[in-house]
């Protein structure tokens, strides 16, 4: 599925990004969707048997990714300063948390022990969504780039804030609802997309 550029402002049409880390910080886009693309993978392994024209398959799991284009439009400096605060701060939560180690006897400890794994919570309307939060996973590539072509805002020497910024990210959720074949229907009628209904 793929969708053409389309700049939505309204802010029902956010892109909201929320670190599961600490279940408060949090990022929100305007919808500039430039691509979206959902797709689904059903992984089998297969065993090729003597005389057997086709293979065996023996199913191990189905995989989903979320591919997600965008702009991110500052059409004043004070926008433009805020999307670079938001691209920074989406980019630390690719980072996991850590906690010192324990020290031992009289030895100081300088080494840390990663505590919580970078997930985070991605929702853009009735496409991306599970529940309130949003669809849980990892974002596994994550870029925003300067526009150049845009031109940037220049309020002093050696400081530049581009006024539009191409983004992309590609995620892996990790579903919290029952996606059963013979259950979907009653546990989770509203996956992938809400409808509505």
């Amino acid at each position: 599925m793929s969708l053409k550029k389309s700049y939505v402002t309204k802010k029902e049409a956010e892109i909201v990004i929320k670190s599961a880390q600490d279940n408060e910080t949090e990022v929100r886009f305007p919808a500039f969707v430039t691509s979206f693309t959902n797709s689904f993978s059903s992984n089998w392994s297969e065993e090729q048997v003597y005389g057997r024209v086709d293979p065996i398959g023996t199913f191990q799991g189905t995989k989903r990714r979320i591919n997600l284009g965008f702009d991110i439009v500052g059409q004043t400096l004070d926008e433009a300063k805020e999307n670079m605060e938001n691209i920074n701060t989406l980019t630390k939560m690719l980072y996991p948390s850590y906690s010192d180690a324990p020290y031992k006897g009289d030895e100081e400890g300088n080494a840390l022990i990663l505590s919580k794994s970078p997930l985070v919570y991605i929702k853009f309307g009735n496409l991306i969504q599970e529940d309130k939060d949003g669809l849980l996973g990892w974002i596994s590539t994550w870029s925003a780039n300067p526009v150049l072509d845009m031109g940037m805002f220049t309020p002093s020497i050696g400081m530049f804030f581009p006024k539009v910024f191409n983004a992309t990210l590609d995620f892996t959720p990790q579903h919290r609802k029952d996606l059963a074949f013979n259950r979907g229907a009653e546990t989770n009628p509203k996956f992938p997309y809400d409808g509505g209904k």
